[in-house]
């Protein structure tokens, strides 16, 4: 089959489209500084969004059970915030070693909700597949429960998350999820974008995490987190079910 340059330009337009639609978290932001692209979390190969919440993709995302490469570990002091910085992935595929700049040009353009989750590792962060136990540390809802805190309208592109000041010193898989409630009626529509840092928690904290999950299998398509039948994304006036949101899985560990 044979295409017109027209058509040619057109197809190229719509594969740069679809490669430049969605974003992720390749960078993380501790006391102010903003590190390489990959150099904390770990890469995955696509930043298109998750579909299935209950499968091996809803941890770290696609194709990061284990590291593709090996990834350095952040030290965070426990009761400090540690920031997760949005940006595309070029041509949708992996950027491999990609140590480049984060663009604070870039802005995150879907509203929604996000959680964070910690998961202590038994030995080496890039040894680590996740399938230990992990708790819910936060959750950014609708504070006026009509707009999401993160929002394109906003102009945002960094996602902090304070973590509990009572958390055990140790090594954490650090796991930072943004939803898009594309519609809140429609099952399935959610879109989940989620990235995983390697962190080292300072301090001298002394807590009992809990309750705990596991991922896969921490939640499902079909619970009120995920699937909002009686939110939509932009409603007309203040609902609690987006004001209280917390998020599909277990409750948060305040410490």
């Amino acid at each position: 089959m044979k295409f017109s340059v027209q058509q040619y330009l057109f197809l190229l337009l719509q594969g740069l489209h679809q490669a430049n639609s969605h974003y992720g978290f390749p960078y993380t932001v501790v006391n102010g500084v903003v590190s390489k692209r990959w150099e904390y979390i770990r890469a995955t190969t696509s930043f298109a969004p998750n579909y299935d919440y209950s499968g091996p993709q809803s941890m770290c995302g696609f194709n990061a059970t284990t590291p593709l490469f090996p990834v350095k570990t952040v030290q965070v002091a426990a009761g400090s915030t540690i920031g997760f910085a949005a940006s595309y992935m070029a041509d949708n595929r992996l950027e491999e070693q990609d140590f480049s700049d984060f663009d604070p040009a870039f802005k995150m353009y879907h509203d929604g909700p996000a959680t964070a989750y910690l998961s202590k590792a038994p030995g080496e962060l890039n040894d680590y597949k996740g399938d230990g136990e992990w708790f819910k540390i936060a959750v950014v809802p609708a504070s006026d429960g009509l707009h999401w805190d993160y929002r394109s309208d906003i102009k945002m592109n960094i996602m902090n998350f304070t973590i509990p000041a009572a958390t055990p010193p140790g090594k954490y898989l650090f796991r930072a999820e943004h939803l898009n409630v594309v519609n809140g009626a429609t099952y399935k529509a959610t879109e989940m974008f989620i990235n995983c840092a390697h962190i080292e928690v300072t301090g001298s904290g002394a807590g009992t995490p809990g309750p705990v999950t596991h991922f896969p299998g921490a939640f499902n398509a079909k619970d009120s987190g995920i699937w909002l039948p009686n939110g939509l994304a932009k409603p007309t006036q203040p609902m609690d079910e987006l004001k209280n949101w917390q998020g599909a899985g277990p409750k948060v560990w305040k410490g």
